[in-house]
């Protein structure tokens, strides 16, 4: 790699073409940015997830102009996906380390940063001076000259700044530029290299898009996309999904035309692809193990063509409410029947009756770090540990309801052999299933990448795939054992 290249982020992985650029007069003031100071303190000191607390303030706060709610996620969303980034950043410019600052001033400092780093619409002079503001309204005036002095000092040098070698600390250096945890970054650099795993790490980053599956006949999708550019949404096919699109600046999805109709759902690539490669024809009794939200087992029912039915689980009654909110809107009642259910435990009247038993399992969520951002602080390696083994109480059921020729879907929306292929070959050897997803995936309507990764089954990458990383493996019954 270059000296210049290593010294700094290029404008293409900064944002510099505009990827956060979204607010073209943002000169909003302090009010908003103070809110998302106290945010950012409120999910530190709470441990509350990122989306909960940005949908709860915007919901309170709902009276603010669109383009404040528009600045606040984003500023929200980008200050938490590029932390490891910020942190470095900051740590370099400031005397006082991160983890030593108090609670508010980081929360300051690394929205500022955010802001000086990646919003290239933001004048920096705006930045210093409310991020100023901020400081002494929330009681720190002694630290004002402080805060200044660290954010005009990124901002003069925030196309210098020198980051861990490719060369001599590769880890090291995808973590900090991608803003990923290092035993993340090590895990996909063991499994697929150190070039694909910083393509891997890009695309991540750059997961912009909201993905949906459409309902509706080719007369009615094609009025839904006229609608919908016109309320000034970029509009694009999936390129491996013919009923999918792929949609960006949508606002609130549920105030898009065709949603409260049903005429489309909000679903991942992935996810679309476990019923599509599930061969399910009407007339089939589908159970679906871990259901919530519920986007597989609808894509499941629309498949059956209210010829069939589909048995819908999932462990909480608040979990199977968003699945029973969604039927609903839908209208697939008659077609989907939704139980509170732990899938550790069998249900002994389902045993040898269905035709296909979808197990989309809880695991790690690595392939999903590009949409929940703060996954990535979650995770740790033990978890990793323990979901293995939730994974195969919940395998060592699901076998049971397969009827002999019927088809098990085992997927995850991660990246990890161990919670993917590994398990995919337990079930194989242990209990007369063979891998036939390359078949599924030859009769299927998906246009496959060239080089698409089966390991057995199929390692849905997001730098190849217009996906989160994903993982599907459907095994056929071919013993009653």
């Amino acid at each position: 790699m270059s000296r210049s290249g290593n010294r700094a982020m290029t404008a293409e992985t900064r944002g510099g073409s505009g990827v956060r650029a979204l607010i073209a007069d943002s000169m909003t003031g302090a009010g908003v940015r103070a809110l998302i100071a106290d945010s950012m303190t409120e999910m530190e000191k709470t441990g509350t997830y990122l989306s909960a607390e940005v949908n709860a303030v915007l919901d309170k706060h709902d009276s603010l102009d669109p383009r404040d709610k528009a600045f606040y996620k984003t500023v929200m969303d980008g200050s938490c996906e590029r932390r490891i980034t910020i942190d470095y950043i900051l740590d370099r410019y400031s005397k006082t380390p991160v983890h030593k600052m108090k609670p508010m001033i980081r929360a300051i400092l690394r929205m500022s940063v955010y802001q000086l780093m990646w919003m290239d619409s933001v004048p920096d002079s705006a930045v210093c001076n409310e991020a100023v503001k901020i400081a002494g309204a929330r009681g720190f005036s002694g630290l004002k000259g402080y805060v200044n002095g660290v954010l005009r000092t990124v901002s003069r040098e925030k196309n210098n700044i020198r980051y861990p070698s490719k060369e001599d600390e590769p880890v090291k250096h995808l973590s900090v530029v991608y803003s990923c945890p290092e035993w993340i970054v090590k895990l996909l650099f063991d499994t697929y290299g150190d070039i694909r795993t910083e393509s891997i790490l890009k695309a991540l980053l750059d997961s912009r898009y909201i993905s949906v599956r459409m309902r509706t006949d080719e007369k009615g999708a094609r009025a839904l996309e006229d609608k919908w550019k016109k309320a000034g949404v970029s509009v694009s096919p999936n390129p491996h999904i013919p009923y999918g699109r792929l949609l960006k600046d949508t606002g609130a999805v549920q105030k898009l035309a065709g949603f409260e109709e049903g005429d489309f759902t909000v679903q991942d690539t992935g996810s679309m692809m476990v019923a599509e490669l599930s061969l399910i024809r009407p007339g089939d009794t589908v159970m679906d193990l871990c259901a919530a939200p519920g986007g597989k087992s609808l894509h499941a029912a629309d498949m059956l063509c209210k010829q069939g039915h589909v048995y819908a689980y999932d462990i909480s009654e608040s979990r199977c409410g968003r699945i029973t909110e969604n039927i609903r809107r839908m209208g697939m009642e008659d077609v989907i029947t939704v139980s509170v259910h732990d899938s550790t435990e069998l249900i002994p009247e389902m045993e040898g009756k269905a035709d296909v038993v979808i197990a989309d399992v809880p695991c790690s969520g690595l392939g999903v770090i590009g949409h929940k951002s703060d996954i990535r602080y979650r995770i740790t390696p033990d978890d990793i540990d323990s979901l293995v083994s939730v994974q195969r109480q919940i395998i060592d059921t699901a076998v049971r309801y397969v009827r002999p020729g019927g088809r098990l879907v085992y997927s995850t929306c991660t990246m990890n052999h161990a919670e993917n292929d590994d398990q995919a070959a337990y079930i194989m050897v242990n209990y007369g299933f063979s891998d036939i997803t390359a078949k599924a995936l030859a009769e299927s309507a998906v246009n496959s990448p060239k080089d698409s990764i089966r390991v057995p089954g199929l390692q849905i990458l997001p730098d190849e795939w217009c996906s989160d990383g994903f993982y599907i493996c459907v095994l056929e019954r071919t013993s009653d054992d």
